[in-house]
């Protein structure tokens, strides 16, 4: 009988001793994971703070953080700024919102203002790295050789319908991927930021065969661009549309694709209250 209970006690020492055994395995391999996920430099976003900032989109940005690849990052909102605050930043635009030239000159210091535009070919999101622009001094230059010159602070990248209805979603993010890489080259503190852009008017009859269809998915790749090099991402298309995804008709202009003055007040309204500081 003692010998009996005797063997029953070895069992259930035993029995406990790998009960304890599997579970140091089990942590011991769980902070090794937690270790190697730190190393690799993946962050658990369920586990940062964010922070709301009210956007009638519902996005959220990463409170604390700067953009990172991965993840759409959303135009920081801010106290509202002044006109220098706007035209402190530097724009390179498609001719649609060229009109910011113009209120420069008119209410922002036009002298110091930077907006950057092509000759008059067009800027196509496959070729704009390589395709010249309109520098200060009336020279033609890439975009990036641009920035090397001046450092901007922020640039603002407003372009995507020219040449669209012949450009392929590869190309597209692919031209518009090596404009972001090449400016960071030349310019590595400047902060980008990327807009969606707005849409044409309803019975649009450009010889260029852009549709509003085109444009909707062209936007959608301006967010896969934002998300994959971590540059700001702002979206101006949400402010320049109606609900059925056509321009609006208060921003209009003749041609159905530039952006009217009054557009243009809406422009500067949102980067005077989104900024990066």
């Amino acid at each position: 009988m003692k010998l009996s209970n005797l063997k029953n006690l070895l069992w259930a020492a035993g029995i406990l001793l790998c009960l304890m055994a599997m579970l140091i395995g089990l942590i011991f391999a769980m902070s090794q994971k937690n270790t190697a996920a730190r190393e690799s430099g993946t962050l658990n976003l369920n586990s940062i703070e964010r922070a709301s900032r009210g956007r009638s989109d519902g996005s959220e940005v990463l409170a604390g953080l700067e953009p990172q690849q991965g993840v759409l990052f959303p135009l920081p909102e801010n106290n509202k700024g002044t006109l220098e605050t706007v035209f402190g930043m530097t724009f390179l635009c498609d001719k649609t919102i060229l009109g910011l030239r113009n209120y420069a000159s008119q209410y922002g210091g036009g002298l110091s203002a930077q907006i950057w535009t092509d000759s008059g070919a067009g800027l196509r999101a496959k070729d704009a790295a390589t395709t010249p622009i309109v520098f200060v001094d009336g020279s033609l230059i890439t975009p990036s050789d641009a920035a090397m010159v001046t450092r901007p602070g922020t640039l603002v990248i407003y372009l995507g319908g020219d040449g669209l209805a012949e450009t392929t979603e590869e190309e597209f993010i692919d031209g518009y991927t090596r404009l972001i890489e090449s400016i960071r080259t030349n310019s590595s503190a400047t902060k980008i930021v990327a807009c969606s852009i707005g849409s044409i008017s309803s019975n649009y009859q450009g010889s260029d065969g852009l549709t509003s269809d085109m444009i909707f998915y062209a936007n959608s790749w301006i967010r896969k661009v934002c998300a994959n090099t971590g540059v700001y991402y702002a979206d101006l298309a949400s402010l320049l549309n109606d609900e059925y995804g056509k321009l609006s008709d208060a921003f209009l202009t003749p041609d159905g694709r530039s952006i009217s003055a009054m557009g243009i007040n809406t422009i500067v309204d949102y980067f005077r209250g989104h900024y990066v500081e």
